[in-house]
């Protein structure tokens, strides 16, 4: 069961929450504006810095290109050519005139350690690279053999010679040394293609040292995976810790240009603002809390007073005064709850009539009617009292149904109990331990928020018993239609006999009787008592009030219905058409009821030929199957039945006859039958029935038995 929670604490932590989320969200927003600022800033400085460096880098590398066209076209074996070059131009330390092999032929250097005219440079990059398929060649950095300082090298062809301009990055880094960071560090980097470092003005060993960065993070994070003039964060090697920078490349040389600074020390600039930003959003956190506290008491005053007035109101105390509340949204509730004061006084009123309407209602109806929840019984009206024969409504309250039902009929009720039901018979027992028969019908009803099952009960005692009285009236008109059947089936073997008798008293009187005639006519008169004797015995049949079910073959009992009237439709001259199944349909039912029906159907179908004086005269019997249903019409040609009467044909006492011909019990008996006892369905129409060529008007009586357990 889920705990029940506190309004009050509830709209309190919902204020104190939102205050605070929204303090907090607010000042989280702001220092990550703030620091997106100052990312902005530094990565605007950062690119201006490495185009103003790429832009002097240029400058350098055009210069000594130019330098190398000058050398081209004036060099001739010139000393004084190379001399005013390396003296006029501070960026060249060194120029060295290569012949066709590598060897020195001529050059001139600022400050010479161990380089002579006739040295084979044969196997330097800067003229192998030349010498192949270059015109010219920029070379990585490397330790220059004339002054032992790192240098870089410009190479390039000079018809059969090679000319080398030994670089000296003093200018250079100067240039750069002008770039500091906050922490005074400088700014810029420069490496080689390969990743050596060139220039490092905070770390000038890296350079000696041809110190080489490719596996590090300043490539793999930054010259690698980004594109140019992007920052990145990666990490620092001259300097610890977490650097953001971004870098250029020379496209002459493939240099990497570096510019960066302490990703830390960006942070570190930013902590005394973030630390007063902390300290406004406490402040105004703490304010927060002080007024979301202030208001929910306000609030929740509001609410004490008006939960004071709703618990009163429920109580029943409706004329509670209402005063007036600090918030107009709770007066408005409160002038509801005054409308709904006298409302509930209306309402409560109206409910007390209509419960006295309903106890009226209860104890006037005709009808037994039990109230019961889960099969326990909770109340019953006058008339179930008087019913059951009891004196008090305490002999069936708080007791279970079933201890006024036959055990027979337990199974059914149960399974009724739990739903709405149409009426259905069971057995019903009294106080005094008196069985009687019982129609009940039951609804369930929503009463309190609880199921309630209502239950209608009505004795059909004395309609059971009226239902046997009709159908031996229905068995007394059968038994006189039958005796006039049997009259027309003894007439002629009664007539026979009649004939041998007197025969052989003529033959005997005048001496002409033999043994051969009287054996002859005894054989004939014994043929004829034999049939006499099975004509009794199948009408017999026929009155017997079994009342068990069998497996019976439709068609044979129909055929042995039909040799009951066999005589009486040859008397009346009527002929039969019969269709029946091609296999043999076994039914489980009441055989000799069935029988009864069918021969009271054709019984009607003869009299109305008389009645109506119809010349040629037919009865079609017709047996189908039609969806799981056993079906068998019987019509005729009698002239039908009138229309303002055939819905009536099957209503106790009901018929078209003369007096002295039915009691109207006949279809109505067959109803019964066919309803009740054997689950099916029974219904009559006027149909056109074509016989000889002629057109007649006729009835069609149409029995419907249900298959899906019964065959």
């Amino acid at each position: 069961m889920n705990k029940i929670k506190s309004l009050k604490k509830e709209i309190l932590q919902l204020l104190v929450l939102f205050s605070i989320s929204v303090i907090i969200i607010v000042g989280i927003l702001t220092i990550w504006k703030l620091y997106n600022s100052k990312i902005e800033i530094i990565k605007h400085n950062q690119n201006l810095v490495l185009k103003q460096v790429g832009t002097e880098v240029e400058q350098l590398l055009q210069e000594i290109e130019d330098i190398s066209l000058y050398i081209s076209e004036n060099y001739s074996y010139n000393y004084l050519v190379l001399k005013n070059i390396v003296e006029t131009n501070k960026s060249v330390s060194s120029i060295l005139i290569l012949d066709k092999n590598g060897i020195i032929e001529d050059f001139y250097a600022i400050s010479n350690l161990n380089i002579y005219k006739g040295f084979d440079y044969s196997n330097k990059n800067y003229f192998k690279k030349i010498k192949d398929y270059k015109k010219y060649y920029w070379s990585n950095v490397f330790l220059s053999s004339v002054d032992e300082e790192p240098t870089i090298s410009y190479s390039f062809k000079m018809e059969d010679k090679i000319g080398v301009i030994m670089i000296k990055l003093t200018e250079l880094s100067n240039f750069i040394q002008r770039f500091k960071n906050t922490d005074d560090s400088h700014m810029l980097r420069i490496f080689d293609e390969t990743g050596i470092m060139i220039l490092n003005p905070d770390a000038k060993q890296f350079v000696l040292q041809r110190f080489n960065a490719s596996s590090l993070s300043v490539f793999i994070d930054l010259i690698n995976k980004e594109k140019p003039f992007t920052q990145a964060i990666f990490t620092g090697f001259t300097k610890k810790g977490k650097q953001l920078g971004a870098y250029v490349k020379v496209k002459k040389t493939g240099w990497s240009i570096l510019v960066r600074q302490s990703h830390d020390d960006i942070l570190k600039s930013l902590t005394s603002i973030i630390i007063s930003i902390v300290l406004v959003v406490l402040f105004f956190s703490i304010i927060a809390i002080f007024l979301s506290i202030k208001i929910s008491k306000k609030i929740f005053k509001a609410f004490d007073n008006m939960q004071s007035i709703t618990s009163q109101i429920a109580n029943g105390h409706y004329n509670v005064k209402v005063d007036q509340l600090h918030y107009e949204e709770l007066n408005n509730l409160l002038e509801s709850f005054n409308k709904m004061q006298v409302e509930i006084d209306k309402r409560e009123d109206n409910l007390e009539k209509s419960l006295n309407s309903f106890k009226g209602l209860f104890n006037s109806t005709m009808e037994s009617i039990v109230l019961s929840k889960d099969g326990i019984i909770i109340d019953i009206n006058n008339v179930s009292m008087k019913l059951f024969q009891a004196s008090s409504k305490k002999d069936f309250i708080n007791k279970p149904m079933f201890d006024f039902i036959d055990e027979n009929y337990h199974n059914i009720v149960k399974s009724n109990l739990i739903k709405n039901t149409e009426p259905y018979e069971v057995e019903l027992v009294k106080l005094n331990g008196k069985r009687f028969q019982a129609l009940v019908q039951g609804k369930i009803l929503e009463f309190e928020g609880e199921d309630i099952r209502l239950t209608a009960v009505i004795d059909i005692t004395e309609l059971k018993q009226k239902d046997q009285l009709l159908f031996q009236q229905s068995k007394m008109a059968s038994m006189g239609e039958m005796i006039g059947n049997i009259a027309h089936q003894w007439r002629q073997p009664l007539n026979t006999i009649s004939t041998c008798a007197s025969g052989i008293k003529f033959e005997k009187e005048f001496g002409v009787l033999d043994n051969d005639r009287v054996a002859d006519t005894m054989d004939i008169i014994v043929e004829n008592t034999q049939f006499l004797s099975k004509t009794i015995d199948d009408f017999r049949n026929f009155f017997k009030s079994d009342k068990k079910t069998e497996k019976f073959v439709t068609k044979i009992v129909i055929k042995r219905a039909l040799k009951l009237l066999d005589a009486s439709l040859k008397n009346y001259e009527i002929e039969l058409f019969e269709n029946y199944l091609e296999e043999e349909l076994f039914y489980e039912g009441l055989a000799n009821e069935f029988i009864q029906v069918f021969v009271n159907i054709i019984n009607n179908s003869k009299d109305a030929f008389v009645a109506n004086n119809v010349e040629n005269r037919v009865i079609y019997i017709d047996e189908r199957i039609e969806s799981k249903n056993y079906i068998l019409e019987i019509k005729d040609n009698a002239g039908g039945i009138p229309n303002n009467i055939i819905d009536k044909v099957f209503e106790p006492y009901f018929t078209t006859k003369h007096k002295a011909q039915g009691t109207g019990i006949g279809l109505y008996m067959s109803h019964q039958i066919i309803v009740d006892h054997m689950h099916g369905n029974i219904t009559a129409k006027n149909i056109s029935v074509n016989y000889d060529n002629t057109h007649y008007s006729g009835a069609c009586f149409k029995i419907s038995l249900p298959l899906n357990s019964k065959t």
